[in-house]
């Protein structure tokens, strides 16, 4: 049986509709969920009291989902796609249950670790299905439109978060996602029906549980440090131990987190470097539009829109264009490093970062299904659950790093007086625009750390020429 023709359409025709279904559902009820939190969480803090919590509450977050990707990987690899659904949708359920009850803002920050730990197999079940069950010619396709989702959930998981909290109550930002969470196992279950578990080697090296912990330890400092209250640079040494152990641990690993192979470990540092500039740069871009330039919420949100409608041109637009895995992903964190510069210049206005903030979602985008295809081709047949999670993980990692560098800068970029300023309601502080400025081209480097990487792609694959399994249908063929 010959491959079907590449295009969109084919991803949603037999034998793929239903896979598509719960991979999408899965990535957008992810996706879906973090916005309608983000919204209602203010509002909730101050319903049951804990507004100084919120922060927190966020963190924990980050933190247990950059320790369950590759947890979610192995699992993905030894017992299958399915095995691994099921526990994402089992805790996830579990998480909003906990939320949707909470007495307390502390409450609420324990519902949204467990969270974190069925967001880690949530996102990376979608990855996993498309390196395993779709076919070459429409993988960077599958890979692009799943990353579209993400577009489409930061338009509709803020408005329908807003509407939930302002009629029925913040509570049913939780409990709707229920409903949603039936809806996307029962796809799960039609498109993986009968699945066989993957071949596991007769004696398999035990699940690596240390370098996830390690990876925690790192994300829990550098949360601690965005916290503007402790001495940030006497804190921010101590992510070095565990960033440390975790590096010597991963050479002598026999399942290590990221994938040994030079062309997955390139595409992972340029992962972990767009990811550092792109979230690095975002953190100061709001308060610099309201607080700097004076301008209101929709400014901020019109830039938020233009973003994300670059991201979904990138990703999606990306597949059509036949461009090798290196010069894709040089072109999109090329793309994430200049605009990352330009949004420090000191002129034009608002125009000037909100415009290069949209051109560095169009990078983002642009780069990540050839990441996904980089470390596919690097690894090895039953790795792809590890492979295609390592990516996100190590945007996550980067992200962490990129905004306590964000942090560390604004905060000594300002008096006290000015940075308590900023943090009222309403207020004007002028100084603010430099100190961001100065944000985003500390962070910028890192784009050039991922540009270096790119050197060691490999240089001539194109993103559909990777090796993978075929569909059941195809191999019976």
């Amino acid at each position: 049986m010959s491959e079907p023709a590449a295009s969109y359409g084919a991803l949603f025709r037999a034998p793929y509709r239903a896979l598509m279904v719960a991979a999408l559902g899965a990535t957008f009820l992810g996706s879906l969920d973090a916005l309608m939190v983000s919204t209602a969480l203010p509002t909730a803090a101050q319903d049951i009291g804990g507004v100084g919590l919120i922060a927190l509450t966020f963190g924990l977050t980050m933190v247990t989902i950059s320790m369950t990707f590759p947890l979610a990987g192995s699992v993905i690899d030894r017992w299958g796609v399915p095995t691994a659904f099921a526990i994402a949708c089992s805790v996830f359920a579990l998480a909003n249950v906990i939320g949707g009850l909470a007495p307390s803002m502390p409450v609420i920050a324990v519902s949204r670790a467990v969270l974190g730990v069925g967001a880690g197999f949530m996102f990376s079940v979608p990855l996993a299905l498309f390196a395993v069950s779709v076919p070459d010619a429409l993988r960077p396709r599958a890979f692009g439109i799943n990353a579209a989702m993400w577009g489409v959930s930061a338009i509709v998981g803020p408005a329908l978060g807003a509407v939930l909290t302002a009629t029925v109550g913040w509570r049913f930002v939780f409990w709707v996602n229920l409903p949603m969470i039936a809806i996307v196992a029962w796809a799960g279950a039609i498109a993986l029906r009968g699945r066989q578990r993957p071949p596991v080697a007769a004696d398999p090296p035990p699940i690596n549980l240390i370098g996830p912990v390690l990876l925690g330890a790192v994300a829990a400092v550098l949360l601690a440090i965005t916290v503007p209250r402790p001495p940030l640079l006497a804190i921010a040494p101590f992510a070095l131990v565990p960033a440390l152990l975790f590096l010597v641990h991963e050479r002598r690993a026999g399942e290590p987190v990221f994938l040994h192979a030079r062309g997955a470990l390139a595409a992972n540092v340029a992962s972990f470097a767009a990811g550092a500039a792109f979230l690095g740069a975002e953190t100061y871009l709001p308060l610099e539009l309201q607080v700097g330039f004076g301008r209101g919420v929709v400014v901020v949100g019109l830039a938020l829109v233009l973003c994300t409608a670059g991201w979904t041109l990138g990703s999606m637009g990306a597949a059509r264009v036949d461009l090798s895995v290196r010069r894709q992903i040089t072109l999109g964190t090329g793309l994430v490093f200049v605009s990352t510069l330009a949004m420090a210049v000191p002129a034009g206005g608002i125009v000037t970062p909100i415009v290069a903030y949209m051109f560095s979602g169009l990078g983002m985008g642009v780069a990540s299904p050839a990441l996904f295809a980089a470390v596919l081709a690097g690894g090895e047949v039953g790795r792809e659950g590890r492979a295609t999670a390592s990516v996100p993980l190590a945007r996550q990692v980067g992200a962490g790093m990129g905004t306590a560098v964000a942090g560390i800068v604004f905060a000594a970029s300002l008096t006290g007086a000015q940075l308590s300023a900023s943090q009222h309601s309403g207020s004007h502080v002028g100084a603010v625009v430099p100190a961001a400025r100065l944000t985003f081209l500390a962070v910028a480097v890192f784009g050039g750390l991922g540009l270096l990487a790119c050197r060691w792609l490999d240089g001539d694959r194109r993103p559909e020429a990777v090796d993978g399994a075929l569909p059941a249908e195809q191999a019976a063929a």
